[in-house]
């Protein structure tokens, strides 16, 4: 039986070097009767010793230790006799080139009858680990930079409800990841987008990406473009949906220029169609006079009408040189709106005594009003002066009155007023006419645009759609202002606004 012992006993030995070796620990026992330290193999090797090479004792394994570590390795032991608890501690080795940089070490007091009679401790190899967490600490480091620095919000969901998001998210919305859960979120979207924002909710199917374009309400109010793109993670052996991840962009300053590319292409387009108008509009208002011209000039010519004392022959002439007159405004119209646009406009500013302008100007329009049975008056304050370009206003009134009476119906009223209005002199022509929509006054104004309240009005008052685009240029070369106001059904007033220091713009 003591030889089946023996045996069980060297068996046991060897099975336990083994298993230091498998294992890569060793331990250390030390007695208090004696002072002695016991090292077994697996210690020695943890050290880089050979076996007995060195003597076993504390003060050894302090001189190769880290010393940092010797105050908590002494107070761990101290600690673990006075109250019979286990300690542990994970040392380091003082020694750069070592195999074995770190060590945890396990121990316990053995007690006897109450006393404490040993202390015994297993060591382990855990350099290895170490420097795996440490790779581990650095990846999630980088990792966290990446995702705190990131300028895109990411964010985590499972099961439906986002469970962590990237500091991005407090950077660019203000918000917290509680605030985008569920219905919470969706309450952040704006009302047009949320058929959009829902796009991508639920669970994308492997290796697809759902992406949507919506805005999201920031914390103080306002809204911001985000392009969202969510993946669902799968498990790679059983192919169970995990959970998904979102990742959104802030391209609020992209969708401004595709907005405003857009709105340039279509101003662009309407520009287009106004020019195509124009053209149409030209050809028959230059064509209409012409025809007239070499109509009348051609009966006159032949002696049509027999008896050249006739006197449908003078009314014809008078016929002839209207048109022609209107055919020269037409043309120069075009000439100078060319000039504005090329920058060869020249003004030259000179004192103008308002009332006799407004009475040359209204010379040449009251034959018209009277023949189309409206009534022409004006009112100009007592020896008001404006310098200015005599031509250049001279124009700016023969445009507004020409519209006055062009939209007015017989039995209507047109007046031109000019005053004082704070610091500017004013002119301002009113009629009671057909008058404009409130959606078209901002398109007044503009080269070649016309408005036309009434399909009925179009016949026979079609222009070339320079008029108010002359007089806004002309107004603002001379440094001031015009000014729209109109009521469908009830009349027109349009203002044109000189200030005082006109004539300093004007140079």
């Amino acid at each position: 039986m003591a030889g089946d012992s023996d045996a069980g006993g060297v068996n046991g030995w060897r099975h336990f070097r083994l298993a230091e070796r498998a294992a890569g620990f060793g331990y250390w026992r030390t007695t208090f009767a004696d002072g002695k330290m016991f090292w077994s193999e697996g210690l020695y090797r943890i050290m880089g010793i050979e076996p007995g090479s060195v003597e076993p004792g504390m003060m050894w394994l302090c001189a190769h230790m880290d010393p940092g570590d010797i105050p908590r390795v002494l107070e761990k032991i101290s600690t673990a006799v006075q109250t019979h608890e286990p300690f542990y501690i994970r040392t380091r080795t003082n020694d750069p080139h070592a195999a074995v940089q770190f060590v945890d070490t396990y121990g316990e007091v053995e007690i006897d009858d109450g006393n404490v009679i040993a202390v015994a401790a297993v060591c382990k190899d855990v350099t290895a680990q170490v420097s795996a967490e440490r790779e581990k600490d650095v990846v999630q480091q980088r990792y966290s930079i990446m995702t705190d620095e990131s300028s895109d919000i990411i964010v985590l969901h499972e099961n439906g409800e986002a469970v962590w998001a990237s500091n991005a998210l407090w950077r660019l919305l203000g918000r917290t990841p509680d605030e985008m859960r569920g219905e919470k979120y969706l309450a952040l979207v704006h009302p047009d987008d949320l058929e959009e924002a829902r796009k991508i909710i639920g669970q994308p199917p492997p290796g697809k990406t759902w992406t949507a374009t919506y805005r999201v309400r920031h914390a103080e109010g306002h809204y911001v473009w985000f392009e969202v793109s969510t993946r669902g993670v799968y498990d790679e052996s059983t192919g169970a949906f995990r959970r998904e991840i979102s990742v959104g962009r802030d391209i609020t300053e992209r969708k401004r220029q595709e907005l405003a590319m857009r709105a340039a292409r279509e101003r662009a387009e309407a520009a287009n169609r106004a020019k195509s108008q124009f053209l149409a509009n030209m050809s028959h208002e230059l064509r209409t006079p012409l025809n007239a011209i070499i109509g009348f000039a051609d009966i006159m010519r032949h002696r049509m009408l027999g008896d050249p004392k006739d006197g449908r022959y003078d009314e014809y002439v008078q016929m002839i040189h209207d048109s022609a007159q209107l055919l020269l405004a037409h043309i120069s119209g075009i000439l100078e709106m060319a000039n504005i646009e090329g920058g060869k406009l020249t003004l030259d500013p000179e004192p103008l005594a308002l009332e006799q302008v407004l009475e040359e100007s209204l010379r040449p329009m009251r034959e018209r009003a009277q023949r189309n049975g409206i009534a022409l008056s004006h009112d100009c304050t007592a020896n008001l002066s404006l310098t200015a370009d005599r031509r250049a206003v001279t124009q700016i009134l023969f445009h507004l009155l020409s519209n006055a009476l062009k939209f007015t119906p017989a039995g209507g009223h047109v007046r031109l007023t000019a005053g004082r209005m704070g610091a500017a002199t004013v002119l301002c022509v009113s009629d009671d006419g057909f008058g404009i929509p409130a959606s078209d006054i901002p398109r007044l104004g503009r080269p070649f645009e016309q408005v036309l309240a009434d399909p009925m009005v179009a016949r026979g008052t079609a222009g070339t759609g320079l008029g108010l685009a002359l007089v806004r240029s002309l107004v603002e070369r001379h440094g001031g202002r015009l000014k729209i106001e109109s009521t469908l059904g009830e009349g027109t007033r349009v203002f044109v606004e000189f200030p005082d220091m006109a004539e300093n713009n004007a140079a």
